[in-house]
């Protein structure tokens, strides 16, 4: 089968390779991939940034998926051939004595792995997964906006259980990535009204797509007003809610100017280099800055309903390619020309 796959532990040192079809393990299923899509986490890993050291050196990459069972082991009772599912990407085996666990937060528990970094993962034909973590495809969604599950599910865990937005707040969404716009939908779906910030560079694309999908946009850099001048036009005492979602050290130290006394802010990206804040700023204007990590089980069936009620417009949001053009996709993401890229991976 083919798979991409990191060969060491070096900048962009992936490729496209012939590999056997794994075979399930007794607590397995195989899934034949329909499609895969690429993360943020898979371009750190793949450009070997700071942050990323226990990625394998050699594994195949790819957590955002979804696909068909083909097969299971010997100890698999609740999967046949044909089910579709998605896969859970940060995978804590459940333990009671784990206080993660109980508090219904396994990707806070030091046992976790990624599968596609830590084992491998779905940017190939076929995959095995523990039964243990995955879930059945709802009636009526289908394979490609299935794959949308795992990030939409990150983006459900940040407005719904760690920044708790309801309506008519307001919020600014910093970076226009598929993160920033799914964490924009979920909002949205709230009731809150929503801008969305990004550079001259994400114009083209990925501003151009929030605008598409009914967002107000802002942009920032040298050339144009400073963000919290900008965003004081609609909201004039500041929004009540900043969601830093473009990984921009900058953007989150400098997002105090842009929230209002009393108001939130959460940061939900990565960042490969270390954020100079001056926590006075925030304490004098009392805002709770807040992180928010990955997701649980019920964030991806809050994401199930969320696709399930027409609010994600793949042909917008996303770009499909081929399996075999997988490091295309790859330089396409790094350099912005996309908002999210899916790898068609039947």
């Amino acid at each position: 089968m083919k798979a991409f796959r990191r060969y060491a532990k070096k900048e962009r040192a992936a490729q496209l390779v012939d590999i056997p079809i794994p075979f399930p393990k007794d607590n397995e299923v195989l899934l034949k991939v329909s499609y895969c899509g690429i993360c943020g986490s898979d371009l750190h890993a793949w450009l070997n940034h700071k942050g990323y050291e226990s990625v394998l050196p050699v594994v195949t990459f790819g957590h955002e998926l979804s696909g068909t069972v083909v097969e299971s082991g010997k100890a698999v009772k609740d999967w046949k051939e044909g089910d579709k599912a998605v896969m859970i990407a940060l995978q804590t085996h459940h333990d009671e004595n784990d206080r993660y666990c109980k508090l219904d937060l396994p990707q806070l528990s030091p046992r976790r792995r990624v599968q596609g970094l830590h084992l491998d993962g779905g940017m190939a034909e076929y995959v095995c997964v523990e039964s243990e973590f995955l879930l059945p495809v709802p009636a009526g969604l289908t394979l490609e906006l299935a794959a949308l599950t795992e990030p939409l599910s990150v983006a459900e865990h940040c407005i719904e259980n760690r920044t708790s937005i309801n309506a008519n707040n307001s919020v600014i969404v910093s970076g226009p990535g598929i993160i920033g716009q799914l964490c924009a939908i979920s909002a949205r779906s709230r009731g809150a009204d929503v801008l969305i910030s990004g550079t001259e560079k994400d114009k083209a694309s990925r501003l151009s797509a929030a605008e598409k999908i009914g967002f107000k946009t802002i942009v920032v850099g040298s050339n144009n007003p400073p963000l919290e001048k900008q965003i004081k036009s609609f909201y004039p005492e500041g929004a009540d809610v900043f969601i830093e979602a473009s990984g921009s050290s900058l953007a989150l130290a400098e997002s105090w100017r842009s929230v209002r006394p009393n108001g939130t802010v959460t940061a939900i990206a990565l960042y490969s280099r270390n954020v100079d804040i001056d926590i006075t700023q925030f304490l004098r204007k009392q805002i709770d800055l807040r992180t928010s990590y990955a997701s649980s089980k019920k964030d991806y069936f809050r994401a199930f309903k969320l696709l399930k009620s027409g609010e994600i417009d793949l042909e917008i949001l996303t770009q499909k390619y081929l399996l075999s053009g997988v490091e295309e996709a790859f330089r396409n993401s790094e350099e912005l020309k996309v908002t999210k890229a899916i790898l068609d991976c039947a």
